[in-house]
């Protein structure tokens, strides 16, 4: 059985107490490798030197989040550059549209980010990695309407929308223009029956397995701290959504994940 953790921060100071040991443990326990998501600045050199560290096991993956938009200027663009250009790294992330803090970070800015930063896609030949938040009120979709009408504008290199967590329309606009879905802890919590019944709909061939460690913490651990050893747990949860058997889950999402980030 193959365990490949497609969105991680591993990088994230709540691993700093013991981030050698939780990347052993996850290698020990089956994991083969897994992808280090640098969403702002000062993480992408941290991730470029955990990629050294664990070479050929843990990839870097750079972007600039949403919520830090207003720091994507014409200084960082070209610093992002050249860190899209180093073979190490593997996709452009993560990017895309938070509306669940707007005072944090204005749409409009998030937009015309979310816009420069698709486009190096196609530029460096590398997948985007795209975090896509609705709104507090659980009924505005409009992060994804507005995500929708950028990917009509904006051609990609292939990608993700990474934790997943819109409607069945938005999961088929995003299969439409090339992109997969990354499931992760929130397909097991109590609330989510319609994301569970999309993810049915749509299948094994188009998911990615991932953690967003160290956030969201399957429904059998909320409440702590989230980690790539979760994966099992969450291929079994994706296993039993899809009436099929857990090794099947894991292997089938780590070829999606081996195939799309190339390695």
């Amino acid at each position: 059985m193959q365990f490949i953790d497609s969105h991680a921060h591993i990088n994230d100071p709540a691993f700093d107490a013991d981030r050698s040991q939780i990347i052993k443990a996850c290698f020990d326990a089956g994991m083969s490798h897994m992808l280090e998501i640098a969403c702002e600045i000062p993480e992408w050199q941290q991730a470029i030197n955990l990629s050294l560290k664990y070479k050929d096991k843990i990839f870097p993956v750079c972007g600039i989040h949403p919520m830090f938009a207003q720091t994507l200027n014409d200084d960082s663009l070209k610093t992002l550059e050249t860190f899209l250009a180093n073979p190490l790294v593997r996709g452009v992330g993560e990017i895309g549209l938070d509306y669940f803090f707007l005072e944090d970070c204005p749409k409009n800015i998030q937009i015309e980010a979310c816009q420069k930063l698709m486009a190096l896609s196609l530029k460096y030949k590398k997948p985007v990695v795209i975090h896509c938040r609705k709104s507090k009120d659980p009924q505005d979709f409009s992060a994804y309407d507005d995500f929708a009408a950028i990917l009509k504008e904006v051609r990609v290199f292939g990608g993700v929308e990474h934790c997943f967590g819109g409607r069945y329309s938005d999961a088929v606009t995003a299969l439409d223009n090339g992109l997969l879905l990354g499931v992760n802890g929130t397909i097991s919590y109590k609330r989510n029956n319609d994301l569970r019944d999309t993810i049915k709909k749509i299948g094994l061939k188009y998911l990615l397995l991932e953690t967003d460690c160290p956030y969201l913490p399957p429904q059998t651990k909320r409440g702590t701290r989230n980690s790539p050893l979760n994966i099992p747990e969450i291929a079994g949860v994706l296993a039993e959504i899809l009436g099929i058997g857990a090794e099947k889950a894991a292997d089938a999402a780590s070829e999606n994940t081996r195939k799309l980030f190339n390695f």
